[in-house]
């Protein structure tokens, strides 16, 4: 594409009209950065992370003991026997340093930390799936931008074309070397043509307004190079890196999640252990000799109403579930990279079929406009020709713009990261 023609494009971008203030967007990899800073999606799953980090850290310190400082004010009645109401009162203080280790079951705590460590992980292997369908829904938008600026260059020409060739046919009109029909043909072609301009214009504003909402930022697309593709792996190359996918990697972790939860609701079937030990700085005067006492309590549970068992059962259930959802996700990303594969070999193929359809249509383009000039065509012939041209034009831009798209997809469905696949 030439750089006039595509800079007439995109002036028909109202994101365009604040290109001056900042520098705009041109690459996938600049426009992809953009996005990912001010994508609500990724930055809602930031936030998760960070709840669930707390999450995990309010567990771990939970299972550790607790320091505290108390004072205690005693009001009592001095007289033996005497009324609770008015009367002589005294008050007693006492003031400690209390260190306390309650709810030991054993293994309750550490299934609690665990779980909150999966949890984390999870909400970490979200917050990548969520990047990755951001680079997707990036590159749709900015691949799309650039094909509807092609149709319009591509539509253009041919309209500049059509226009010269329909003032020629009028002008042989006039001295009776060429049918009226001919003319009118042509006319109605040139207007087809018009109708097929302002379509793609349409679409370049449309995309064009997706592009600076995912991005928010002025974007003015590179030239898409129509190099050929780099031929893909095996397919069992993307089969085996199926397990590290974000979506899997979550569900994997939500699995264990689940799992430690069973263990502690079972830890209501066995005995809890609380320890305290207290530190006195002050007391009443009956007691000020003694300075510190501890306490071990182990409290064995007998009978709970089926609470244990009900709870028990729940946390099996929620884990069961969490391993049907990780079979699913690992059958559906196995499924995902074969057919992000198969669309990509056949997009490659497409792509290399087009480009040759191209070059064969601009070749017949070019003869049947000599045959004519030598009068060994009609007229109709040559709109034939223009008409075949039109259509390879536009699907080899179709085809380029899916083609790349399929190979980023191909890549996510492997579980590369944006960073790997905009290298």
């Amino acid at each position: 594409m030439s750089r006039t023609a595509f800079a007439a494009v995109l002036l028909l971008l109202p994101a365009m009209a604040a290109a001056q203030a900042e520098p705009p967007v041109r690459t996938l990899r600049e426009a992809y950065a953009a996005a990912l800073a001010n994508s609500d999606s990724v930055g809602i799953s930031e936030r998760t992370i960070e709840e669930a980090e707390a999450l995990y850290r309010s567990a771990l310190g939970g299972s550790f003991p607790l320091l505290s400082a108390r004072h205690v004010t005693d009001v009592q009645d001095k007289r033996v026997g005497g009324s609770q109401f008015g009367g002589n009162q005294r008050a007693q203080n006492e003031g400690m340093l209390r260190l306390s280790w309650t709810g030991l079951t054993g293994y309750r705590e550490l299934a609690a930390v665990r779980a909150g460590k999966s949890e984390v992980g999870r909400r970490e292997q979200e917050r990548r799936r969520a990047e990755q369908l951001l680079l997707v829904d990036v590159a749709g938008a900015y691949y799309g931008l650039m094909q509807s600026a092609q149709n319009v260059e591509a539509t253009a020409q041919l309209l500049e074309f059509a226009d010269k060739r329909l003032a020629e046919l009028l002008d042989r009109v006039r001295v009776g070397r060429a049918r009226e029909a001919d003319a009118l043909a042509q006319e109605v072609q040139s207007q087809a043509l018009r109708s097929q301009l302002e379509e793609s214009r349409r679409q370049v504003l449309a995309r064009g307004d997706l592009l600076s909402f995912l991005v928010r930022a002025p974007v003015t697309p590179a030239a898409l190079s129509t190099g050929t593709l780099t031929a893909a792996p095996a397919l069992e190359t993307y089969l085996e890196r199926v397990e590290s996918r974000p979506d899997v990697a979550a569900a994997r972790d939500a699995a264990k999640a689940a799992r430690s939860r069973v263990a502690v609701a079972r830890a209501g079937y066995f005995p809890e252990a609380s320890l305290t030990a207290n530190y006195y700085g002050y007391r009443p005067p009956a007691r000020a000799n003694n300075k510190w006492d501890a306490a071990a309590i182990v409290s064995l549970p007998l009978f709970a109403f089926g609470a244990n068992r009900a709870d028990t059962a729940a946390a099996k259930a929620g884990a069961e579930r969490e391993e049907l959802v990780l079979r699913a996700a690992r059958r559906s990303a196995d499924l995902d990279a074969r057919n992000a594969h198969r669309d990509f070999t056949s997009a490659a193929r497409q792509l290399e079929i087009q480009r040759k359809a191209g070059d064969l249509a601009r070749r017949d383009y070019r003869l049947q406009a000599a045959d004519e000039r030598r009068g060994l065509v009609t007229s109709i012939e040559v709109l034939q020709s223009l008409d075949r041209l039109n259509i390879s034009n536009l699907a080899f831009n179709d085809a380029l713009v899916q083609a790349r798209l399929a190979a980023i997809s191909l890549e996510t469905a492997g579980g590369a990261s944006p960073e790997e696949i905009l290298k």
